[in-house]
C-alpha cells in the first residue's frame, strides 16, 4: 500500500495512511530502523460519505478496505505496538479489524470498553469497534517513555481522556498531536500547553504532525467561557431545560454538571450512553440522577427519578441531560396524547464538530419538532479543537523543525502560519 504521504530523515520515515488533507481518518506510522510504530487507526468519513448514503450501505470491511474507507492490515504488519489517541472512530477505527498479536495502547482501558459495549450488538460493520481476541491492550502512560521511546501527553479534547504523543527516535523526534483544544471547559480539561511544554522541553521536536480541524473554517465556535454563560443563562430562563451533549466528551459534561450544581438545580441523565460516561467521572464532580425511562440499572449511589411523573411536574427543579433525539421522542408522545410541554421549555444542542450534511438534516427536523411542541432551540459549538489564532501557541509549545499538518483541508494555510513562525 501506498502513503498519502511520506516524509523521511534519516533511518526515521513519516507515512500518513488516513487523515492527510482530510479531517479525520487519522493513521500515521513512523518506520525508524527495525522499530515501526503506528499512531490512531481512524475511520476516514471523507470516504464514507463518498460512497454510503442513506440505504446504501457497506457490504463489510473488505469492502470499506477496497474503497480505503478503514485500513489495510498490511499498514499494521511487523508493527511493534498502536498508539490510540482518544476513542472517536476517526481515531479509534475498528479494533476488530486489526491483526492478531499486535500491542496497542489507549489513553484508557475503561473507556475504550465502555465504548466497545456500545457496538457489540451492532447489526452493521461497526460491531467490528470492539477489539478481539489477541490483541494486547495497555494503558498509555504520561509522565515517562516507554520501552519503544513513546510518551503520552494530556490534552484536552472532546473525548476523555486523549492523549498526544511524542517519540523520542534514533535520529529524530516525532509530535504527534491526536486531535486537541488549548482550553476546555471544566475543571477535568488538562491544560494542554502546559503538558506539552513540561513533556517536550526547551529543545523542541524535529517534526510535529499537528492537527488543523478549524483552520480555514468560517464559522468559528466560541469559547468555553461564553458557553458557560450561555448555558447558565439558559437554565435561569427556563421551566426544564434540555442538554445534549456528546456521550464520550466527558470534560463537557462534567462542566456542564458543575454549572447545574451551581446553579441549585438537579442534573438527570437520560440517555444510556451518557449515563454510562458519567458513572466514571471523579468523585469531584457533582454526581447527577438517573432518569428511569433510561432502563438501565443505575451505578450504586445514582439516585433514580421518573422523567414524566416527577421532572416534569416539579419546574424549575430539574435540567436534563439526553440526547435530543431520546428527548423529542418522549414530547412527540406528550403531543400525541394532548398533554403539553412545560410553557418555558429549552433545549441546548452542543457540537463539538462542524455539521455535515446528514447532521444539517437532522437538526433540522429537530428544530422542525421542538417549534410544534413549543419549545426553544439553542445550538452552540464550542469545538473539540484549538482556535484558528492558537496554532500559533501551539507552536510555541512544541518547537518544531518541520511541520506536518493533518486532520485539515487547510494544509497551505497551516504551512503558511508555520513559515512565519520560523521566521
Amino acid at each position: 500500500m501506498e502513503p498519502l504521504y511520506r516524509l523521511a530523515q534519516g533511518s526515521t520515515s513519516i507515512e500518513i495512511y488516513g487523515g492527510y488533507r482530510e479531517i479525520g481518518g487519522n493513521c500515521v506510522v513512523i518506520r525508524d530502523g527495525d522499530r515501526k510504530l503506528v499512531l490512531d487507526n481512524g475511520i476516514r468519513f471523507s470516504i464514507l460519505r463518498k460512497y454510503y448514503r442513506g440505504g446504501l450501505q457497506p457490504l463489510g470491511v473488505a469492502e470499506l478496505r477496497q474503497v480505503g474507507a478503514v485500513q489495510h492490515p498490511e499498514v499494521f504488519k511487523g508493527a511493534d505496538a498502536v498508539y490510540i489517541s482518544h476513542t472517536h472512530l476517526d481515531h479509534l477505527g475498528l479494533l476488530g479489524t486489526l491483526p492478531p498479536g499486535l500491542k496497542l495502547y489507549a489513553p484508557s482501558k475503561e473507556i475504550l470498553g465502555v465504548v466497545e459495549k456500545w457496538y457489540m450488538a451492532s447489526p452493521t460493520w461497526l460491531a467490528e469497534v470492539p477489539h478481539r481476541e489477541g490483541l494486547e491492550i495497555s494503558e498509555a502512560r504520561p509522565g515517562s517513555e516507554d520501552d519503544l521511546g513513546v510518551e503520552a501527553i494530556p490534552i484536552s479534547h472532546s473525548s476523555y481522556p486523549s492523549y498526544a504523543y511524542i517519540y523520542r527516535g534514533r535520529e529524530a523526534s516525532i509530535f504527534y498531536s491526536g486531535d486537541l483544544r488549548v482550553r476546555g471547559p471544566g475543571t477535568l480539561s488538562p491544560n494542554t500547553l502546559a503538558e506539552i511544554e513540561r513533556t517536550v522541553g526547551s529543545e523542541g521536536v524535529d517534526i510535529a504532525i499537528i492537527e488543523g480541524t478549524n483552520i480555514g473554517w468560517v464559522e468559528t465556535p466560541i469559547g468555553p467561557d461564553d458557553f458557560k454563560r450561555m448555558v447558565w443563562d439558559v437554565i435561569g430562563e427556563s421551566d426544564l431545560a434540555v442538554i445534549s451533549v456528546d456521550a464520550v466528551d466527558a470534560e463537557l459534561l462534567a462542566a456542564v454538571l458543575e454549572i447545574i450544581y451551581i446553579y441549585g438545580r438537579k442534573a438527570v441523565i437520560a440517555s444510556p450512553r451518557i449515563a454510562d460516561i458519567a458513572s466514571h467521572l471523579p468523585s469531584s464532580i457533582p454526581k447527577p440522577a438517573i432518569a428511569l425511562e433510561v432502563e438501565k440499572s443505575p451505578p450504586p449511589g445514582f439516585e433514580l427519578v421518573s422523567l414524566e411523573d416527577e421532572i416534569l411536574s416539579r419546574l424549575g427543579e430539574y435540567v436534563v441531560l439526553q440526547d435530543p433525539e431520546d428527548f423529542l421522542n418522549i414530547a412527540r408522545r406528550m403531543w400525541l396524547w394532548g398533554r403539553s410541554t412545560p410553557r418555558k421549555t429549552a433545549i441546548i444542542l452542543t457540537t463539538p464538530e462542524p455539521l455535515e450534511a446528514g447532521a444539517e438534516a437532522l437538526e433540522e427536523a429537530i428544530a422542525n419538532w421542538t417549534a410544534k411542541i413549543g419549545a426553544t432551540i439553542y445550538r452552540i459549538r464550542m469545538s473539540g479543537h484549538y482556535y484558528q489564532h492558537e496554532l500559533w501557541k501551539i507552536l510555541e509549545a512544541v518547537k518544531p523543525k518541520k511541520l506536518i499538518p493533518i486532520h485539515t483541508k487547510a494544509l497551505q494555510a497551516m504551512l503558511s502560519i508555520f513559515n512565519k513562525y520560523r521566521g
